[in-house]
């Protein structure tokens, strides 16, 4: 019988000599072989497999483990399409269980990357939201969310602009929060992340924050006084950080834990290693979560630029992933990664906004995205018969995928990237099916990156 390679099939050739990884980038599955055999599999003219080659596999046990990953198959066999058509399928579930509530699009730091404040048109007229608008969005998530399937963990967010600047509506919408769940109306444990600046946190936060019940606060913080301030400064230049580890401490000596974000801009990229050392030695982090810039500039001159970025930060994250495994910290970003290829889990989407969010504007529109937030594209009106979950808008935004884009099908990350940002992908390239090529190095690199960790493990064994 003659057989063929699975059209996802990816060879990796480890820094320990004598082992290649042969992986399927569909279904995760992955066998190590010798470089003898990786060479017979990669003379494989068209991916064919003559009897030939299959019989000099058979003896050693091979081809049975090839056949079982779905790595090699009968040459008539249609299960490459069948497992693809069938992992499509999974972009079908309509479920929405992220509600982002903007509390305003004003901020009081000028961040030189900030992907919202810095795509905001110059006559854009910014605003507080209100008390009502705020309670509509969180109906209409309760609504859309007993609509949905397979939401074990819904979240609410309070983003901006700075969310802390609306102070008043954040305790009134957190208050109606803790009502709806005596209804019944949402899950008890609904989380409440605030994703804010630091700087205005004082003992009047800590007030309303108090005794909230799965609260999470994300703290932005690029790195020692000197990285952050040239990267999040306030309006008038001057640098925010003392302001923000004062409102850190204020928070940690309330009791209330708080989560540190860092965006990898143009800025600290090549200081990453520096600034992870810092996070474990001098902020004793526990977790964080790096966040890879987003940009809207799109000349052709522009974009080498970006690549020699995203080269960069692919590297960096991959060396700061082996610090922190090594000191007990959890990095959001790449675990993302690990997870998914660990547990052989298809991952979809890195992005709630596709098709997994809502995003309520300060103004009282609702999006899938809040990036669009200053030309309100994508947004719509947040009316009282709203369905998003059968929304052309939603509908579209769900199934932007790698496992839905034909760019993707030869890509060795395909089911472990999740696609990256929709947004930066339109705003730099023209479309969100588009490739947001940026995030596309760091998921190859990546996969490359646990494929020859597995090897050296193998090798080890």
């Amino acid at each position: 019988m003659n057989f063929r390679l699975s059209e996802f099939c990816h060879f990796v050739d480890g820094q320990i000599k004598g082992l290649v990884a042969v992986y399927n980038a569909l279904t995760l599955g992955v066998v190590m072989v010798d470089h003898e055999t990786a060479s017979l599999l990669r003379s494989a003219q068209d991916r064919i497999l003559p009897d030939s080659k299959a019989q000099a596999l058979s003896g050693s046990g091979v081809l049975k483990q090839l056949l079982q990953h779905k790595l090699v198959l009968p040459l008539a066999a249609q299960t490459d399409l069948k497992d693809y058509l069938k992992i499509q399928q999974g972009l079908e579930c309509k479920r929405i269980g992220i509600l982002y509530l903007m509390l305003t699009d004003v901020c009081n730091l000028a961040c030189k990357y900030c992907f919202v404040e810095n795509a905001i048109p110059e006559d854009h007229q910014f605003s507080l939201m209100s008390e009502e608008t705020a309670k509509r969005g969180l109906d209409l998530f309760a609504k859309t969310l007993k609509e949905s399937s397979g939401i074990t963990e819904p979240q609410v967010i309070f983003y901006g602009g700075e969310p802390l600047i609306n102070l008043r509506v954040l305790k009134k919408a957190i208050d109606y929060i803790t009502s709806l769940k005596l209804q019944g109306e949402l899950p008890d444990n609904t989380s409440i992340t605030v994703n804010t600046n630091g700087t205005l946190i004082n003992e009047e936060v800590v007030h309303v924050l108090k005794n909230v019940e799965n609260l999470n606060v994300a703290i932005s913080l690029d790195g020692p006084a000197d990285i952050h301030d040239a990267c999040r400064p306030y309006h008038g230049q001057r640098g925010s950080f003392h302001d923000i580890m004062h409102g850190y401490h204020v928070l940690s000596e309330s009791g209330i834990k708080a989560g540190l974000c860092c965006t990898i801009s143009r800025y600290n990229v090549g200081n990453l290693q520096e600034i992870a050392v810092w996070f474990v030695d001098q902020m004793n982090a526990e977790s964080l979560g790096f966040n890879i810039m987003i940009e809207s500039k799109h000349s052709s001159d522009y974009r080498g630029e970006t690549q020699v970025y995203a080269q960069k930060a692919a590297q960096a994250l991959i060396k700061c992933f082996r610090f922190f495994r090594e000191k007990g910290v959890y990095e959001d970003r790449i675990m993302r990664k690990v997870n998914a290829f660990v547990e052989g889990k298809i991952y979809y989407r890195d992005c709630g906004g596709c098709g997994e969010q809502l995003v309520i504007s300060p103004d009282g529109l609702v999006g899938v995205c809040q990036g669009y937030c200053g030309t309100k594209k994508n947004f719509v009106s947040l009316e009282s018969d709203l369905n998003p979950l059968e929304h052309p808008l939603w509908n579209e935004w769900r199934r932007r995928s790698p496992l839905a884009m034909p760019q993707c099908r030869g890509c060795i990350a395909l089911s472990v990237c999740g696609g990256g940002c929709p947004y930066s992908a339109e705003m730099r390239l023209g479309s969100i099916w588009l490739l947001d090529d940026v995030f596309c190095v760091h998921a190859q690199t990546t996969v490359k990156f646990l494929l020859e960790e597995l090897i050296e493990q193998c090798a080890k064994a």
